[in-house]
């Protein structure tokens, strides 16, 4: 089953190419007649992640949930409801100050989950997810270049600086504090994430689909004791973008690592997961890619209109 984890949070903007989570989740559903996206919203002749998910929902009939963590606009496909509200700016106060809750939640939803598929694939749909991931794995002691890169995070101090300062902590001082680490300087999405691996693990075989964001929930399941088997995916484009970091990190995780080549098409919304569930249904990557494109054509503005 194909998970998808839709949230918002202060931390930042959607990053390149992306929809608002509750659009990328609609378009998922709902392909074309998603009422939540318009046209215009690409970046160039790029595929968008979540336009990407839906190619592989449809073409290999993969079963999908949608698990709302808090949007602003709630979704119009249906969904799974945790309760969560968005989540708030790490570099100002606490993100999720409804972590626990939010644990209980997702720990439920993995254990149901885990009794009834043989493979979880979650993915993420999280407006600001580029700030919270880094600052994770930073105080968890993990270190790569592109954790200091501003992801999402807007111009100016570093989102780094800014959280450390209001904590009073450094690289590597929640070691040992996974979950205070998520509820001051996360998401509401990581922590479903992680909540809903750690109630699915043992039961099935779980995917965790989605680059840094997805390195951070592997990290705070480390750090929370979980000493099993781990399993992180990504996009081709999304390692390159990484520099590394992707490599570098999931080794010291000792996390089974997939990588799905599709071309520039950057990881978000399950993208790497979705290759991967729909390459096991007997789907090829490039059927995927061609439906994706013919998709991009269908949602793009007509020649000679500018966008909407």
């Amino acid at each position: 089953m194909f998970i998808l984890l839709t949230g918002d949070t202060a931390a930042g903007s959607p990053l390149p190419g992306r929809f608002p989570p509750s659009a990328e989740a609609d378009l998922i559903w709902w392909g074309i007649a998603a009422p939540s996206v318009s046209c215009g919203e690409f970046e160039g002749n790029l595929i968008p992640p979540a336009v990407f998910t839906r190619s592989a929902r449809m073409t290999a009939d993969l079963p999908t949930l949608v698990v709302n963590c808090g949007t602003l606009i709630h979704p119009v496909c249906p969904y799974m409801e945790t309760g969560a509200i968005p989540g708030r700016d790490p570099r100002e106060e606490t993100a999720v100050p409804d972590a626990e809750r939010l644990w209980d939640s997702g720990f439920s939803i993995g254990r149901l989950l885990a009794g009834m598929n043989d493979d979880l694939v979650i993915g993420d749909s999280s407006s600001g997810s580029g700030v919270p991931a880094p600052l994770i794995l930073k105080a968890l002691g993990y270190k790569a270049e592109a954790l200091d890169k501003p992801f999402g995070g807007g111009a100016g101090t570093s989102p780094w600086d800014l959280a450390s300062s209001r904590l009073g902590i450094r690289p590597g001082d929640l070691v040992g504090r996974g979950f205070f680490a998520v509820s001051e300087l996360g998401d509401p999405v990581l922590v479903v994430a992680a909540a809903l691996a750690a109630g699915a693990k043992g039961g099935t075989r779980v995917l965790l689909s989605g680059g840094l964001p997805m390195l951070a929930v592997a990290a705070l399941l480390r750090d929370m004791g979980d000493r099993g088997s781990l399993a992180v995916s990504a996009t081709s484009r999304t390692l390159k973008d990484l520099g590394g970091a992707f490599e570098e990190i999931s080794g010291v995780l000792g996390a089974e690592t997939h990588v799905a080549d599709l071309d520039s098409v950057r990881d978000g919304a399950g993208a790497s997961g979705a290759a991967w569930s729909a390459e096991r249904c007997g789907v090829t990557l490039e059927m995927i890619l061609e439906r994706a494109a013919m998709l991009c054509e269908d949602l793009s503005p007509p020649s000679g209109e500018g966008e909407q």
